[in-house]
C-alpha cells in the first residue's frame, strides 16, 4: 500500500510538472541490509519558471524473509524418564549428533528446520544394570525469536520435533531392541519418538553460532510392556553450526 501511494504522489508531481511547463527530476536509490531490510529512498526535483528548485524525498522500507542454509555438530547426553519402575534409574551417557538446517528469518524473528542424525547412550540400573545406544533420525522445528547484541545476535525458541529409531541396542547381550519376538510379534522399543525442544544460543555476524538444546519426549518408547511401565527421552545437548 505504501509503495502504491508513494509511486502516486511521483506520478502526480512529474505531470504537474509538465503541465505547468517545469522540468523534474526524479532519482531512486535501493538498499538491502543483512538483515533483509529493503530500504527504497526516492527524490524529486522540480524546478519552478522563476528558477527556484523544489527537492521532495520519500523513502519507504519493507521487511524481506532471508533463507539460509547451515550445518552443525553437537555433543549430547541423553537418558529416559521412567514412570512406575521403583528400583530403576536412568543415568546420562555421551553421545554425538550432525546434520543440516534451514533458517527461514525476518529481523527479529525466524523458522528453523533441522535434520539431525543422533548416537546416544544412556544406562539402566536396578537389579541388574543395562547399557542403552540408539542410533536416531529426527526433524525438529523451532520458532524462534533473535536480538541483535554486539558481533551478532542472542536468539531463543522452542518448537516440536519428530524421531524415527534406526537402530537401539542393549547390552550385556547385544539385544536388538527393536526386533520383533516371533511368539508376541511385538519388539522391546518401538523406534518413533515426538516430543518438545527448546534452543537457544549467539550468532556471529559471520555465520558460526553456538548453541544449547534441552529436548522431552511425549511417546512412551517401550512397545511390549508399554501398558506397565513407562520411558521416554530426555536429551541435552551443546554444539556450534555454520550458516552459509
Amino acid at each position: 500500500m505504501k509503495k502504491i501511494l508513494v509511486t502516486s504522489a511521483i506520478a502526480l508531481v512529474v505531470s504537474l510538472g509538465q503541465i505547468l511547463g517545469q522540468s523534474t527530476t526524479t532519482t531512486s536509490t535501493q538498499t538491502q541490509n543483512s538483515e533483509g531490510i529493503r530500504n527504497l529512498s526516492t527524490s524529486t526535483e522540480t524546478r519552478t519558471p522563476g528558477g527556484r528548485t523544489i527537492t521532495t524525498t520519500t523513502s519507504t522500507s519493507t521487511a524481506n524473509a532471508k533463507v539460509s542454509f547451515g550445518i552443525k555438530a553437537n555433543a549430547n547426553m541423553s537418558n529416559f524418564f521412567l514412570k512406575d519402575m521403583d528400583g530403576f534409574q536412568s543415568n546420562m551417557g555421551i553421545g554425538f549428533s550432525t546434520g543440516v538446517f534451514l533458517k527461514i528469518e525476518s529481523y527479529h524473528f525466524a523458522l528453523q528446520y533441522e535434520l539431525l542424525l543422533h548416537y546416544k547412550t544412556s544406562e539402566l540400573k536396578g537389579i541388574t544394570q543395562a547399557d542403552y545406544k540408539q542410533w536416531v533420525l529426527e526433524l525438529p522445528i523451532y520458532f524462534m525469536g533473535q536480538i541483535n547484541t554486539g558481533s551478532g545476535k542472542i536468539f531463543i525458541g522452542g518448537g516440536p520435533y519428530a524421531g524415527f529409531g534406526l537402530d537401539a541396542i542393549q547390552n550385556p547381550g547385544m539385544i536388538d531392541l527393536y526386533k520383533k519376538d516371533p511368539t508376541t510379534d511385538k519388539s522391546i522399543m518401538q523406534r518413533w519418538d515426538v516430543g518438545l525442544g527448546v534452543i537457544w544460543g549467539y550468532e556471529f555476524r559471520n555465520g558460526i553460532s553456538l548453541n544449547s538444546v534441552s529436548q522431552i519426549g511425549f511417546i512412551n518408547r517401550l512397545s511390549a510392556e508399554k501398558d506397565a511401565i513407562s520411558m521416554k527421552n530426555q536429551t541435552l545437548s551443546v554444539g556450534i553450526g555454520y550458516k552459509f
